[in-house]
């Protein structure tokens, strides 16, 4: 039998959907400078839920491969994710990647001819958070939930959250826009003010409990020392 001695909030970040709203798709004017990319998850989740006690966060992501396209891409990853481990309330939930074939222009591209291109798509993390909020929802792990997505295939479990085992699950878009199937059947849902971040990155070396010392990647150095 579970039992918890305490409920606080729990919070489930889509880190594929947030990363590209934020970077790749964004309907935003401008999108976050790349310093904003080295990002305390536990300090944002603070923001978003002020005064109260985040005591799970759930990172849902799949870990890149190497590729020439960007031969540092999984690096930058692999020290992110080694510092969001030094969270000790967060929990990296693996997805994985499957090969695709397109018919379009590839990414990084824009000048290319439409054609069928061999990519690669992030699977598992949809399914993943929308089992373990089902889940946390009926187990009443949770006094609320914040979901950090804009994906509308996680819609139903939502709907559960808060219509079956009647939670409090709120909705942040990181994209301007909110999908519709979401907002309908959440608590509350709002866009993502990507103005805290600046009050929520990690410092640039970090110390794991092993002793290790992660850094922040170069190409996400600050580029205004202003900012």
């Amino acid at each position: 039998m579970w039992k918890r001695m305490k409920m606080g909030v729990f919070v489930y970040i889509d880190g594929f959907n947030f990363y590209y709203r934020l970077y790749k798709n964004s309907n935003r004017r401008f999108s976050p400078p790349p310093h904003h990319k080295w990002l305390d998850l536990l300090k944002l989740s603070q923001k978003l839920a002020p005064g109260k006690d985040i005591e799970w966060i759930g990172y849902f992501t799949a870990f890149v491969s190497e590729n020439t396209r960007d031969p540092d891409q999984h690096l930058r990853q692999r020290a992110y994710i080694e510092a969001l481990r030094t969270i000790p309330c967060l929990e990296v939930v693996p997805g994985n990647f499957q090969p695709a074939t397109k018919w379009g222009i590839p990414h990084g591209n824009p000048n290319a001819h439409p054609s069928q291109y061999d990519t690669f798509e992030e699977k598992g993390s949809d399914v993943n958070i929308a089992a373990r909020l089902v889940w946390d929802a009926a187990r009443g792990a949770f006094s609320e939930a914040i979901l950090l997505s804009n994906d509308s295939d996680l819609t139903e479990a939502v709907r559960i959250a808060t219509q079956e085992a009647d939670r409090i699950v709120h909705t942040v878009s990181p994209d301007l826009t909110r999908s519709n199937a979401l907002r309908a059947v959440a608590t509350s849902s709002t866009t993502l003010d990507t103005k805290l971040f600046k009050k929520c990155l990690f410092p640039d070396t970090l110390t794991t409990a092993d002793g290790i010392v992660v850094s922040k990647p170069s190409a996400w150095a600050r580029s205004d020392p202003k900012s």
